[in-house]
């Protein structure tokens, strides 16, 4: 919240409300309150952010808010955030950047007070070597898991690694079930990378249409385009079913090609790229896998269930979220809650020695086999088919079965030798997958992201949130 005409209060407001009741409300106080102060420092680090004709901030709407409060840099505001921030990681002396290194699982032990988080162990993907790292604290932020669908917004390496890890650690999960679909994803045929129509479009005017070229939403919610994304993605779901199409139209010609060219530069060049103009025709779109709402569960400051461990981004549910996000507000929690967790963690046991790095064996990376490319498509297409927009008993039936064989699968072909990135990645989405199909199965009621055609026929009224306990996942 920026403006004077707008409330923390009412982002509070609109926060819960998208999240369906399964929010906790006192992560979202803290984070709506504390927004205003982290954009203040990122401009004090070198943000540049949109301005108005004034001079100051502009704010862009986005579905579920009820005002103009999401601050942004064209439609590149996650690289703007990027940038600024890697920037202050390269000038710190004391931080040490390794990017070829895959993180593959973490390193407990068992003390007098219990079972903590001591390291974690990597691969070097250029050379194979293992190394286990040590540390008095551990920080997850591992993003996304979207790469478990076929559709996805999400870069080649969101596949639940961090999730993943915590599952085979046992620490607990929460709201496993709210996968967030976004509604306006490019369709492009035979492409499995989808790329993201922001929802600022809609907000700065452009509409959903159905086939005959009336307006999609119309009469489907009071807040029409810009309604939650889940209510817009089942709408457009609902019309790709009944009609048969692979795809709807969003209409951004009423924008005007100079807003247009200004607010949304990379959308323009991507259009042009692939001989569109979305100033003289409707753009095409479809609801892909956008952002996993749960995820390792921890309190207000990042903490997890296993001590020394912390979760930060969409690899953690904190409970900002709830049943569904409001738009960008990720891109808040990424910015105030690691604050409080550096300041939780900050005098764990700083005193106490800690082993040196140490490489502990060599993986030879081969390519993957057909069975382990096999497996990958089948978990994403049962996870689409089965565990999307839309669920219903028997599919989330079908599902546990399908992935439990892939499990197999995949374990068959680590015992066999395979030793592939694609494997690796299979068996941490796979878990994920499963314990997204399991919350699932457990939902009783319809509550934000998780719709289910048989719980709407019974009526059941939604229930609190829930903990799935990641060694059983």
């Amino acid at each position: 919240v920026i403006h004077p005409a707008d409330s923390w209060e009412k982002h509070r407001d609109d926060t819960l409300r998208v999240g369906d009741g399964r929010c906790d409300p006192a992560v979202v106080e803290r984070v709506v309150k504390e927004g205003p102060a982290c954009i203040e420092e990122l401009l004090a680090k070198g943000a540049r952010f949109d301005l108005d004709g004034d001079g100051r901030l502009n704010a862009a709407r986005e579905g579920g808010h009820s005002a103009a409060r999401v601050v942004h840099r064209g439609d590149r505001t996650g690289a703007e955030l990027v940038r600024v921030l890697y920037e202050q990681v390269k000038r710190d002396p004391r931080i040490k950047v390794e990017e070829t290194l895959m993180a593959l699982d973490l390193l407990t032990e068992e003390g007098p007070q219990g079972r903590r988080c001591t390291g974690i162990r990597t691969m070097d993907v250029r050379t194979g070597a293992i190394t286990e790292h040590h540390a008095h604290v551990t920080v997850l932020a591992t993003g996304g898991s979207g790469r478990i669908y076929r559709h996805t917004t999400n870069p080649a390496g969101a596949t639940g690694a961090g999730v993943a890890m915590a599952i085979r650690a046992g620490v607990p999960l929460r709201d496993m079930a709210f996968v967030q679909f976004h509604p306006t994803a490019l369709y492009e045929p035979g492409k499995a990378d989808t790329f993201l129509i922001s929802e600022a479009v809609r907000g700065a005017g452009a509409v959903l249409l159905m086939p005959d070229g009336s307006r999609l939403m119309d009469g489907r919610h009071p807040m029409a385009d810009l309604a939650p994304r889940n209510i817009v993605a089942r709408a457009i779901h609902a019309v790709m079913r009944e009609t048969g199409v692979d795809h709807v139209r969003l209409d951004a010609t009423r924008i005007g090609e100079a807003r247009f060219a200004r607010e949304f530069p990379m959308i323009l060049d991507h259009c042009w790229s692939i001989g569109l103009d979305p100033m003289k025709e409707p753009i095409p779109v479809m609801p892909a896998a956008h952002y996993l709402c749960g995820g390792i569960a921890t309190d207000a400051d990042g903490r997890t269930g296993l001590d020394g461990l912390i979760a930060l981004g969409e690899c953690a549910g904190s409970g900002l979220h709830g049943a569904d996000r409001l738009a960008s507000n990720s891109l808040l929690e990424a910015l105030v809650i690691p604050r409080y967790a550096a300041a939780a963690v900050a005098g764990d046991r700083h005193g106490d020695p800690l082993p040196s790095d140490a490489v502990t064996g060599r993986i030879m990376l081969m390519d993957a086999e057909a069975a382990t490319t096999a497996a990958t498509a089948r978990m994403r297409d049962c996870m689409t088919a089965n565990v999307g927009i839309v669920r219903e008993n028997e599919g989330l039936r079908t599902a546990a079965r399908e992935l439990e064989e892939v499990r197999n699968t995949a374990d068959v072909q680590w015992q066999a030798g395979e030793r592939s990135l694609a494997l690796m990645e299979l068996r941490d989405m796979v878990l994920v997958a499963r314990a997204i199909c399991q919350q699932a199965m457990q939902e009783p009621a319809n509550t934000g992201a998780h719709f289910n055609v048989d719980n709407e026929r019974r009526g059941v009224k939604p229930r609190v949130a829930t903990l799935v306990d990641g060694a059983t996942a």
